[in-house]
């Protein structure tokens, strides 16, 4: 399907079994800028690279589940831990799946993890259910908690940031960080 070098194949290897770019450069006789240059520039080897990673997260998920079990079991363990397993549980659990060609031995994986939950689950499943009861509309005093899920919306600046270096825009032909920068820090303060 994809047509690499022996080079790209030993990185792609490589790294999909978790070794550092440095040591995959090492291993296949490359430089580390070289696998940088192939990440940037060849759509076949990123396409392979991600390919490889995901056969083998799914290698590794019954490992990582049978981890999470224990963490969510294990009453040693931090309750801010366990918490944070169990909303990832949930969230991945009620997430509708991403493509229709998704591979479904993890979800069966998933299925089994979830209908068996720890003896503690009681707090997490009453803030699950808290969670979705919700209205669409928050009040302006709501928790912060209750937007776990929602990804913040990304800053644009109305004009273009004045770097340090740049010419201060008052016009007084100093840089911008030996005359206007301290001013705008102290009324900022």
């Amino acid at each position: 399907m994809f047509i690499l070098t022996p080079p790209e194949i030993q990185v792609v290897d490589a790294l999909s079994n978790g070794a550092t770019l440095t040591a995959a450069a090492a291993q296949a006789g490359v430089h580390r800028n070289t696998i940088a240059n192939w990440r940037l520039n060849s759509p076949e080897f990123r396409e392979a690279l991600a390919l490889a990673r995901h056969d083998r997260a799914i290698e590794l998920a019954d490992l990582a589940f049978e981890t999470l079990r224990a963490v969510l079991t294990d009453p040693k363990s931090p309750p801010s831990v366990r918490l944070r397993a169990a909303i990832f549980i949930i969230n991945k659990a009620t997430a509708p799946p991403d493509s229709e060609q998704e591979d479904t031995a993890g979800m069966a994986d998933l299925d089994r993890f979830a209908q068996q939950p720890p003896p503690d689950a009681q707090n997490c499943t009453t803030m699950h259910n808290d969670a979705q009861s919700q209205p669409e509309t928050e009040p302006e005093n709501a928790s912060p908690m209750h937007n776990f899920a929602q990804s913040p919306e990304t800053y644009r600046r109305s004009e273009p940031k004045i770097g340090r270096n740049h010419p201060c825009p008052c016009g007084s032909g100093k840089k911008y960080k030996r005359c206007c920068l301290a001013n705008e820090s102290a009324a900022a303060a």
